[in-house]
């Protein structure tokens, strides 16, 4: 029960989680082979050698990692051939999308060196190799000025949208609707409520925690969207009568303002991205490119 995105964005996320996994992995492997250690971790009086370590990295992943890195290989020839250029701004665009589904740059990088053991520096070159992979994959597509507008347009007006993080908890009776909202006023917390009475199976274990959506997210009930376009951040609002015949009552945990100022995209970039639903899988123009520049993989050590 999370906002929706394009199915073409929704691909460039899942392109880029395993693009950071595979690197991330490789450079765990790369910081092993240049350790002098031969012992890397105890479990009571058994060890684990530095080369049984980088073996099972290997296995798991030494294929991935190998084909990732031909790959960035593929697509540098490629970008040369055809006299491809990357922008500052188109960098800082890329990164600047992915940031958004955070609450800050900075939660952005720490969870990203977190999850991934990734610095910013390796965050701003896998977004310049996407690009330049992207760049290729819509080399020979045409897109009218326009379809740049409209594009454009569309983009503004989704910078305007107002984000709330929300919880709730859903009733099929109104006289349990009562209950829960009794609970609450005589000061049960909300997420215990929900624990306890919900009966939306998907949120009732997370304390009722639906996470940020936009104002018009329309994945969400529109009574729900309705009832919390006024509330204030700590609200809690309900019973709420919904139009499948059950009931909610709903918390709002914190509220993201539009900005005001908008996050600017170039043309070049709406260009790129809406000749991205027309091209081919991005994982097939790196197959292709692998084949035209004739590499493969000779063995992966176990």
């Amino acid at each position: 029960m999370t906002r929706g995105r394009s199915p073409v964005w929704t691909a460039v996320l899942v392109l880029l989680s395993v693009i950071i996994m595979l690197l991330g992995a490789f450079w765990v492997i790369r910081a092993v082979q240049h350790s002098s250690s031969s012992t890397v971790a105890m479990v009571g009086n058994e060890s684990i050698s530095e080369q049984e370590w980088v073996n099972e990295l290997k296995r798991r992943y030494g294929k991935e990692i190998l084909t990732q890195m031909l790959n960035h290989q593929a697509v540098k020839l490629e970008v040369q051939v055809r006299h491809i250029a990357v922008t500052e701004e188109e960098i800082q665009n890329d990164l600047a999308e992915r940031i958004s589904g955070y609450s800050s740059p900075a939660d952005f990088y720490q969870e990203m060196n977190t999850q991934f053991g990734l610095s910013a520096d390796d965050l701003r070159q896998e977004s310049e190799y996407q690009i330049e992979l992207e760049k290729i994959a819509t080399a020979d597509i045409k897109i009218t000025d326009a379809e740049v507008d409209a594009y454009l347009k569309q983009y503004e007006q989704s910078m305007q949208k107002h984000q709330f993080d929300l919880a709730w908890i859903e009733l099929d009776t109104e006289e349990s609707a009562q209950q829960a909202i009794e609970r609450i006023d005589q000061g049960e917390v909300f997420s215990s409520v929900a624990q306890s009475m919900s009966v939306d199976t998907f949120s009732a274990p997370q304390g009722g925690a639906l996470g940020w959506i936009d104002q018009d997210d329309p994945f969400q009930p529109p009574e729900l969207l309705k009832a919390i376009q006024d509330m204030q951040a700590g609200d809690v609002v309900g019973p709420i009568a919904l139009s499948t015949g059950h009931y909610a009552i709903v918390q709002v945990t914190d509220i993201r303002p539009a900005p005001s100022a908008k996050q600017s995209m170039s043309r070049e970039t709406a260009r790129r991205k809406i000749a991205l639903g027309q091209a081919k899988p991005l994982n097939e123009i790196e197959q292709q490119l692998r084949e035209k520049y004739n590499a493969y993989i000779l063995s992966v050590a176990e």
